[in-house]
């Protein structure tokens, strides 16, 4: 079970990279087994956002994590779970982050997973939008 397990997860580690190329933007590196990615994340935008993201980030929260939800035309998901000697358990999570809304959720951005209907939620769960979601989750 272990190894089919491994076989389907794809691992995410986050490496902090420091201030990009963009202005107040803060780059973190995804390695993957399926290869490295960078992303840009909005310092200046959505400061507790980064903030919080990043505090997971730095504590190594996010090694021998995996995409957990993937729906294809819609997001895919992680910062839930890790894996450890072969078992799977859930992040420790910190405190809820309050929300930061003004970016959209347009195709190839990142933001956090919340809780439905409390937009206030968001703790260590991300997503990748995989198409313009912006009609139905921006509000």
């Amino acid at each position: 079970m272990c190894r089919i397990l491994r076989q389907l997860l794809l691992g995410v580690f986050i490496i902090w990279g420091g201030q990009g190329v963009a202005a107040n933007s803060t780059i973190v590196r995804f390695s993957t087994v399926l290869g490295d990615f960078e992303v840009a994340l909005y310092d200046t935008a959505t400061p507790a956002t980064v903030s919080n993201f990043l505090a997971y980030v730095h504590s190594g929260a996010y090694n021998n994590t995996f995409f957990h939800r993937s729906m294809p035309g819609f997001v895919i998901r992680g910062g839930g779970f890790f894996v450890e000697s072969n078992i799977v358990d859930m992040i420790a999570t910190n405190s809820a982050v309050i929300n930061e809304p003004g970016l959209s959720n347009v195709r190839g951005t990142i933001a956090m997973a919340k809780q439905a209907g409390d937009p206030n939620s968001a703790t260590s769960q991300w997503f990748f939008n995989l198409d313009d979601n912006s009609a139905n989750l921006d509000f």
